[in-house]
């Protein structure tokens, strides 16, 4: 915790010098100091309460509503693995009064799996403001598979080719890359199942009628607690101080995983002014070095943090690099 903190306190300081050099830009000083004047809007592209990004999403809209003094009010609008809300975003007046609550999804892999029917370029149509939570992926396994380990699940794959097989919330998700990418880098031959939604894939893990599952450890992790899954490795580069006793991919010898992983991030339309940019960090920020916030992130799986502005643009270009290669490798679509 005191390490969070110091680090904070120097993206603060940091922040602040970058929001100082923005107000000799157009937008002035004063014109920053009064915004927000009116209720802002933060769209969510999917179902109300029904993953983790919500759950996040609506708290951190309070939160700001408090550190704000005005209104910020949740949209729901799903669709088409969530480029349907986030065009919204990118289509809106870019004052800082419309706001994107998004997952790596729709930032980082949609434009591959969609390819020239994505409706805009995330790396140019919208401005990064702070990633806030990082969501680590696991491989899960039912209990009626004999494999205990991730070592012996590969051997019992092997030994039956195109027998097992692995779910996904949908294609061109990240449970279905995720899956894709896990048999080139084990050498397996394994069918992929995908599911509309990952409540009726994890019911169809539960009864052992798929064998694996890589999957966010928000949907799983209640599961593996009670002892109905078992969970065979982390796909990061460490351990998660959230789920310590799994191990990683890499310390049982699978490596070229490590970087599968989700995350929640706050975005606005391209062209927002960097003041108002940099006030919605510094809120994040402080709002995330809180008890309550580090808690209700922790308590569904995931990693607490607050990526500045240029952090947060730095990884979502690396990581579209990633996925567009496990994309072109693999050849999986959305419309697989």
């Amino acid at each position: 915790m005191l390490q969070f903190h110091r680090l904070l306190s120097s993206r603060l300081a940091a922040a602040g010098f970058a929001t100082l050099a923005a107000f000799a830009g157009p937008f002035t000083s004063a014109q920053a100091q009064e915004w927000p004047t009116k209720p802002i809007r933060m769209i969510i592209p999917f179902p109300s309460g029904q993953t983790s990004s919500d759950v996040f999403g609506r708290a951190m809209a309070d939160k700001l509503s408090r550190a704000l003094g005005q209104p910020v009010v949740v949209e729901n609008r799903p669709g088409a693995g969530g480029t349907l809300g986030a065009d919204q975003v990118v289509k809106a007046a870019p004052d800082g009064y419309t706001l994107l609550l998004a997952a790596n999804g729709t930032i980082t892999i949609a434009p591959s799996v969609y390819g020239a029917k994505m409706p805009f370029n995330p790396q140019t149509d919208l401005q990064p403001i702070s990633m806030f939570a990082l969501v680590p992926y696991m491989l899960v396994a039912p209990m009626s598979v004999p494999a205990k380990t991730l070592p012996e699940f590969i051997k019992l794959a092997k030994a039956e080719p195109g027998v097992l097989n692995f779910m996904s919330s949908g294609n061109g998700t990240t449970p279905h890359l995720c899956g894709e990418w896990f048999k080139r880098q084990a050498g397996l031959d394994m069918a992929h199942v995908p599911y509309k939604g990952g409540a009726v894939a994890v019911s169809d893990l539960l009864a052992g009628r798929v064998q694996l599952y890589c999957a966010g450890g928000p949907s799983t992790v209640g599961y593996l607690k009670e002892g109905k899954l078992r969970a065979l490795g982390l796909t990061s580069a460490k351990r998660s101080h959230v789920l310590p006793d799994i191990p990683t991919l890499a310390e049982q010898g699978l490596s070229g995983m490590e970087n599968i992983n989700s995350w929640v991030g706050l975005l606005a339309p391209a062209k927002t002014p960097r003041p108002i940019v940099d006030r919605l960090y510094r809120e994040i920020a402080k709002i995330m070095a809180t008890p309550e916030m580090q808690q209700l992130v922790s308590s569904q799986a995931a990693e607490p943090m607050a990526q500045t502005p240029e952090e947060f643009a730095a990884r979502i270009r690396d990581e579209s690099a990633q996925w567009a290669n496990i994309v072109k490798v693999t050849g999986a679509r959305a419309t697989d």
